[in-house]
């Protein structure tokens, strides 16, 4: 801490009263989960001291401990009034945001938090947190560190930086991590929950597994653990866990995401048990959940493809003279859900192809940042890119740079498998020439369907919880692809999964045959492929090719005329 940070905290100290005994032993019957003597103990003080910062913080912290977040909010707001200069509330205000994913609320709360101390852990640990959210490798790293610089020894610290390896692509460093925090903190659920995910991305499902057990039979009212234990086939829920949960679902106060997980986990159970009339129900109900929390906006995204359309119309001349020969990107695209992530799993079975994930690199290289829902600001960067040659150098140098350092070898190809990348098809081919472009297309109500019978991370999909909205993104998507195949019909690989399903060998050989490789027997075991996969097709991709998910929406048809509707 600098002469100017210590002078700025010791001003900040003045502001908060002598520590009063009755707070001290609340926090000390918080911390041992007595929530009504701590409660008591909290608002004691306030009544002789009504502008006590800290008895308002630790209300609100034990509000948001009990799940009211509003009433949290409320007293981390009064805490603030009392001191605006308070970076402990200003934190505590952003996970608060964070749990409501606003999260550029959130990260403004922790920028003032940061800049008022920027050695106080608890912010630092929510930026890692924030960054992670977001899918910022880079910054959740650069934060998870700078805390555990502070604080070497913090168990939260620790786990941050556990979860940032995760996003980085250094997942058996992040399972070493994780399995010393277990060792160190056995009754820790979250880093049970991490520890059993990062397992699941590598491929050990039977070790991922057995936490998920072990921990719902502890304790199964802990919903963290519900959705693993689900997902096994040999585990069964009893009546009394049915009931339990089924109440809670009857609570209108419970979160939106709490409800769509324990949706989507009976969906889960009940189809691993072949009864789809109960799976397809909570399907619905759990997606009604998920898409009453934010509704997606139709309009802005055919207002964005459309624009595309225009501006991908006119010649644009931009071409490198430099040719690369190693680290060529192949960019795998296509809606989720069509077969993607079997794609790069074949490809990176190849000695010569290294498979990177989902990037967003074009996204940040182009200035339009996102790929779902541009704003009209994000619309015109993006304008302004393309129509200035040394901006497309810049971003051509930068993809290349940025996709270099996730080969740790020499390969003469890497894999970018974002599939909204198919949005980008025409300034791939402006600012990288060279690059071979996959698009995976798949029977539409089997793409749907499969979508919408998915839980994806945060609100990344929303548009794949509403059926009518789901199809009409679909065929939006469609059309985009005809325009597309229209311009740049002879540089676009077209993978049909069905084709590939029922003629593995021979389709496979012609996707290794237009990256312009020669044909390796690797690529038909694609399943015995050792790398991290984070994609909602994790299991399948473990397995052989094999034809469960061809017309899988027939067994729900009933819950899903909506989506039925929209094709027939």
């Amino acid at each position: 801490m600098n002469r100017h940070e210590r002078r700025r905290q010791k001003k900040n100290n003045k502001l908060q009263q002598t520590v009063n005994p009755d707070l001290v032993e609340g926090i000390k019957q918080h911390a041992n989960k007595n929530f009504k003597k701590a409660e008591a103990l909290y608002n004691k003080v306030l009544l002789s001291e009504p502008v006590n910062y800290e008895a308002l913080r630790h209300l609100g912290i034990l509000k948001q401990d009990l799940k009211e977040y509003e009433k949290a909010y409320n007293y981390f707001m009064k805490a603030i009034q009392i001191n605006p200069n308070g970076f402990q509330a200003l934190s505590n205000i952003a996970t608060i945001h964070m749990q409501n994913k606003n999260y550029e609320l959130a990260y403004k709360c922790l920028k003032k938090s940061f800049e008022i101390n920027s050695m106080y852990v608890p912010t630092i640990n929510n930026l890692a947190g924030y960054y992670h959210k977001i899918n910022d490798a880079k910054n959740a790293i650069k934060f998870s560190l700078k805390s555990i610089e502070i604080q070497p020894s913090s168990a939260l610290a620790r786990n941050q930086y556990a979860k940032a390896l995760v996003i980085n692509n250094q997942p058996e460093e992040a399972i070493d991590l994780f399995k010393k925090l277990n060792e160190e903190y056995p009754d820790n659920n979250d880093f049970k929950v991490n520890l059993s995910s990062v397992y699941r991305e590598v491929g050990e499902f039977d070790k991922a597994n057995q936490i998920s057990t072990e921990g719902f039979k502890k304790d199964y009212k802990n919903v963290s653990y519900l959705l693993g234990y689900t997902k096994d086939k040999k585990n069964k829920l009893d009546d009394s866990h049915i009931d339990y949960y089924d109440n809670l679902l009857e609570n209108e106060n419970m979160s939106y995401d709490d409800r769509a997980i324990i949706c989507h986990s009976f969906f889960e159970y009940f189809k691993n048990k072949k009864d789809y009339k109960k799976a397809g129900s909570y399907l619905v109900k759990g997606n009604d959940a998920q898409y009453s929390f934010k509704e997606f906006d139709m309009d802005l995204e055919k207002k964005f493809f459309e624009r595309l359309k225009i501006i991908f119309s006119e010649k644009r001349d931009f071409s490198s003279k430099e040719k690369i020969k190693k680290k060529i990107p192949i960019f795998v695209c296509g809606m989720p859900r069509s077969g993607t992530t079997l794609c790069e799993q074949i490809l990176s079975s190849h000695s010569q192809i290294t498979g990177a994930g989902e990037l967003n690199y074009l996204a940040e290289v182009s200035n339009i940042n996102r790929v779902l829902q541009p704003s009209d600001s994000q619309i015109e960067n993006f304008e302004a890119t393309l129509g200035d040659k040394l901006n497309l150098k810049t971003a051509r140098k930068n993809y290349l740079e940025k996709l270099a350092m996730r080969d740790k070898g020499d390969s003469t190809y890497i894999c970018d498998k974002m599939p909204h990348n198919f949005v980008f098809i025409g300034f791939i081919k402006l600012i990288l020439p060279e690059a071979k472009i996959i698009y995976c297309k798949r029977d539409p109500l089997d793409n749907c369907f499969s979508l919408y019978s998915h839980k994806f991370i945060e609100l990344s999909h929303q548009y794949s919880y509403n059926q009518k909205i789901l199809a009409r993104y679909y065929k939006l998507h469609e059309d985009l692809m005809k325009f597309w195949f229209e311009h740049y019909s002879d540089d676009i690989f077209e993978l049909d999964n069905e084709k590939l399903v029922n003629n593995q060998e021979s389709v496979s050989k012609e996707l290794i045959d237009f990256c312009e490789l020669s044909w390796e027997k690797e690529c038909l075991e694609f399943h015995k492929t050792k790398r991290q996969v984070r994609t909602a097709s994790i299991e399948q991709v473990r397995q052989p090719m094999n034809k469960k998910s061809i017309g899988a929406w027939k067994k729900y048809e009933d819950h899903i005329q909506g989506l039925v509707s929209s094709f027939k």
